[in-house]
């Protein structure tokens, strides 16, 4: 019975886009309820691959991400990017489920900032185990670019699965295109806003706030109106290490809970 219900509740969440919310890393766009596809960030590497161009240093993260109030269904993993003068190289490494459910991905970035433009492509090889009922596999593709006209702006775009991945017979995975615009009224604040759309459905949109208190810490705070979700986040950094912990209130599920640990070098 355990395993039945394990495989029912992850298949429902799995047919439905707002799926990507339960498997996201990255606690610094979980508190602005992943809403940061025109903002370059650590995250960059899940939630938008043209942000990465545009970091200025090294780094390795671990994350852990438990959404679901089901024992053993949370999401870790391990993500880094190296800058380099031609290209910004990143990686993903990460796993949601459990042993009666699995899906596990490993992807690679490549990224490069031109003048004020910033782009990226990331490909990714998606694995899914259903326990004694069948294993799939796939080559998702991701595309985007975030353009900084001024420092007071900037504009994001995400294609997400442009190669039409499968997992199950003629049934694609979602495609997904991610449009945003991220402000700074000034040197501390950041406001982030967000659309998802998907072919044959409404569009979805996400808010987030970031203030920096000091160049050491930084608090920030988001809402999901389709997921019916606020967030709630502090970022922390002393020289070369990192401490970002979200946390949203979810009213299905209750409260979910995002954690990364960085290591910043060749800065």
């Amino acid at each position: 019975m355990t395993k039945l219900l394990h495989i029912l509740l992850v298949g429902s969440l799995f047919c439905n886009a707002a799926f990507a919310q339960y498997s996201l890393l990255g606690a610094d766009a979980y508190g602005r309820a992943n809403s940061l596809v025109a903002v370059s960030t650590f995250s960059s590497v899940y939630h938008n691959p043209g942000g990465v161009g545009a970091l200025n240093h090294s780094f390795l993260s671990v994350g852990y991400l438990r959404t679901l109030p089901v024992e053993g269904l949370h999401t870790v993993g391990a993500q880094g990017v190296f800058v380099n003068k031609a290209l910004n190289i990143g990686f993903t490494a990460d796993s949601f489920g459990d042993k009666y459910y699995r899906e596990s991905k490993i992807g690679a970035v490549l990224a490069k900032k031109m003048d004020k433009v910033s782009i990226g492509l990331k490909m990714s090889y998606l694995g899914v185990h259903i326990d004694e009922i069948s294993s799939r596999k796939t080559l998702l593709g991701e595309a985007g670019m975030v353009v900084t006209p001024h420092r007071f702006f900037s504009v994001g775009l995400h294609l997400i699965n442009f190669t039409g991945a499968k997992l199950y017979g003629d049934i694609k995975l979602p495609t997904v295109l991610a449009l945003g615009v991220a402000i700074n009224p000034s040197d501390k604040i950041n406001i982030s806003s967000q659309l998802d759309y998907i072919l044959t459905q409404k569009p979805r949109w996400r808010w987030g706030l970031n203030y920096k208190i000091r160049e050491e810490l930084a608090l920030s705070s988001g809402i999901n109106p389709e997921m019916r979700s606020v967030h709630f986040g502090a970022n922390v950094f002393i020289k070369q290490y990192g401490f970002c912990y979200a946390v949203a209130t979810h009213p299905n599920v209750g409260l979910a809970h995002n954690l990364t640990l960085i290591f910043k070098f060749n800065e």
